[in-house]
C-alpha cells in the first residue's frame, strides 16, 4: 500500500507538471542551455559540503543568461532516510530587454531544505522541500520549492553493475505574494556513472513561468563526489 501511494503521488505530480508546461505551447518558445558542476565532499557518512556551479546561455556555450555559484552543508540522519541542508548562492541574471539590449542584475539567496528518500521498486525516489530567502533588485521575497525525483536503473536486471539510469523530475516553485505561482519545471533524461565518484547526466527541461512564459533547456550535469556517490 505504501509503495502504491508513493507511485500514485509521483504519477500525479508528473502529470500535473506536464499539463502546466503544455499550457503555453502556443506561445513563442525559447531554447536555452544549461551546464552544471556539482561537487560534494563527505567528512563522514552524516556530514557533507556541496559546491554548485551553473552556467546558462541563450546559445550553446555563448550569449550568457545566468551564472550561479553556491555552496551548502548537509546532515544525513544515520537511522532515517532524511537529510537536512542549508546554503547560500549568488546569481547574475542577464535578460534581453530588446533585440540588441540586455539588462544585468544580481541576486543573493540563502535557503534551507529537507530531503526525504525512499525506494519505488528498483528505483530511487526523493522529495525535496526547500525554503528560499531571496534579495533581488526589486526587493526581498520568499519562495517555496518542492522537487519530486525518480532515478531508474537501466540495463539487464542480471547485470551486477548498471551504470546507466533514467531521470524523471518535477519541481513546483511558489512565491509569497498575491499571485503565488512562480514556475513549474519538468525534467527527463539519462545519466551514466563512470565510477563511485563521478557521474554525468543529460536532460531536457521544460519550464512554465508565471505569465505563460514557456522555455526549454538542454542540460548537462557533472556530479563529482569526494567520498561516496549516492546510490
Amino acid at each position: 500500500m505504501k509503495i502504491k501511494l508513493k507511485s500514485l503521488l509521483f504519477v500525479l505530480s508528473l502529470l500535473v507538471g506536464l499539463w502546466l508546461t503544455s499550457r503555453a505551447q502556443a506561445q513563442p518558445n525559447r531554447l536555452n542551455h544549461w551546464v552544471q558542476y556539482q561537487g560534494s565532499y563527505w567528512f563522514n557518512p552524516q556530514w557533507s559540503v556541496t559546491t554548485n556551479l551553473q552556467y546558462r546561455t541563450y546559445k550553446p556555450f555563448k550569449d550568457p543568461r545566468v551564472g550561479f555559484a553556491g555552496a551548502e552543508g548537509q546532515y544525513t540522519f544515520k537511522d532515517a532516510p532524511i537529510s537536512l541542508g542549508a546554503g547560500y548562492a549568488h546569481l547574475f541574471n542577464r535578460n534581453y530587454t530588446g533585440p540588441e539590449e540586455t539588462n544585468l542584475t544580481h541576486e543573493n539567496r540563502i535557503y534551507q531544505q529537507i530531503t526525504v528518500r525512499g525506494n519505488l521498486w528498483k528505483a530511487r525516489l526523493s522529495h525535496r522541500y526547500q525554503l528560499e530567502e531571496r534579495w533581488l533588485p526589486q526587493g526581498y521575497h520568499t519562495r517555496f520549492r518542492y522537487l519530486l525525483s525518480l532515478r531508474v536503473p537501466l540495463g539487464p536486471k542480471e547485470q551486477e553493475v548498471r551504470p546507466w539510469y533514467g531521470i524523471l523530475r518535477n519541481e513546483i516553485r511558489v512565491i509569497v505574494r498575491d499571485q503565488p505561482f512562480d514556475s513549474n519545471r519538468v525534467f527527463g533524461g539519462v545519466g551514466y556513472t563512470f565510477n563511485k565518484h563521478l557521474a554525468l547526466e543529460g536532460m531536457w527541461m521544460s519550464q512554465l513561468a508565471g505569465g505563460g512564459n514557456h522555455q526549454h533547456f538542454t542540460m548537462f550535469v557533472l556530479r563529482h563526489d569526494f567520498g561516496r556517490m549516492e546510490e
